[in-house]
């Protein structure tokens, strides 16, 4: 079981607008669980970030510049994942996070699974074929993530690079990774990048809104050399502001289609989720 990374819209969704004109600070609390299919999979996550704002855009109503750093942990039915990061919001348009992940793989339900080379299939076949084999380990990824918003009249396109390195435990020497859905050697990296385009079907007072729009991305590995492409729509809606101490309740959805996949060419996937926030 797995989860796919799944890029989320812009900052406005957990920006927390209304508060950032008359706070210096925010410590916020969040929750999500998503699932999707092909390949099918299911993760409950938590965490929580500080935020120091800086600056404060008055026309978006957004914070113009920050620095917070968080903690999260999140777990599959076939690994737990704890993080840290630190993250830094130079301007409104572009934003920095750097990264640390620490995966526990609990040697069930195709993880830990190895490969014998780069050029290994890895489908659903190849996959169920080696049950039974799974490895409880460790990994580590350091990631950074550059992200750039642009807005052309109502519509917010964002774009986020995904630069990660990785370090496995077991057999090897390649792991397939359910965070990128990819084969990777141990001390191997990886880049990916996506594309939301996102128009504001509604707008509503505070945080309630629905985003719409197309999404791109494309993936590279370094050892292997492989390559994915993926295009589809997704949608982000904030019915409203607060239900009682929950604020913010978001559901998410997507569907994609693989363009250029060494197992799943031609076919679909989608991904559903929702989340909330505790404002401390």
């Amino acid at each position: 079981m797995m989860l796919l990374g799944v890029g989320l819209p812009p900052e406005r969704s957990v920006s927390h607008a209304d508060e950032a004109s008359d706070k210096a600070g925010q410590t916020v609390i969040q929750a999500d669980l998503a699932a999707q299919t092909n390949p099918e999979g299911l993760m409950v996550s938590a965490g929580g970030y500080h935020r120091w704002i800086a600056g404060t855009d008055k026309e978006l109503g957004i914070p113009s510049s920050y620095f917070q750093t968080g903690v999260g942990i999140g777990s599959t039915p076939a690994y737990g994942r704890a993080s840290l990061h630190a993250e830094w919001l130079a301007a409104v348009f572009a934003k920095l996070r750097i990264q640390y992940d620490y995966y526990r793989f609990y040697g069930t339900n195709t993880s830990l699974l190895s490969f014998p080379s780069g050029a290994a299939s890895f489908g659903k076949a190849d996959v169920e074929a080696r049950e039974g084999t799974e490895q409880a380990g460790s990994g580590n990824r350091f990631l950074i993530r550059p992200t750039v918003y642009a807005k052309a009249g109502p519509v917010v396109i964002v774009n986020q690079t995904d630069l990660a390195y990785f370090h496995f435990t077991g057999r090897g020497p390649y792991f397939l990774d359910w965070t990128y859905e990819t084969l990777l050697r141990d001390g191997d990296h990886l880049i990916e990048n996506r594309t939301n385009v996102l128009y504001p079907a509604i707008q509503g007072p505070g945080e309630v809104s629905l985003l719409v729009g197309p999404y791109y991305e494309i993936m590279h590995t370094a050892a292997a050399d492989l390559k994915r492409q993926r295009a589809g729509v997704m949608a982000y809606w904030v019915p409203w502001d607060a239900l009682g101490s929950f604020k913010r309740p978001r559901f998410f959805a997507q569907v994609g289609h693989y363009m250029q996949d060494r197992n799943r060419e031609g076919e679909y996937t989608g991904a559903i989720g929702m989340g909330f926030d505790l404002d401390l």
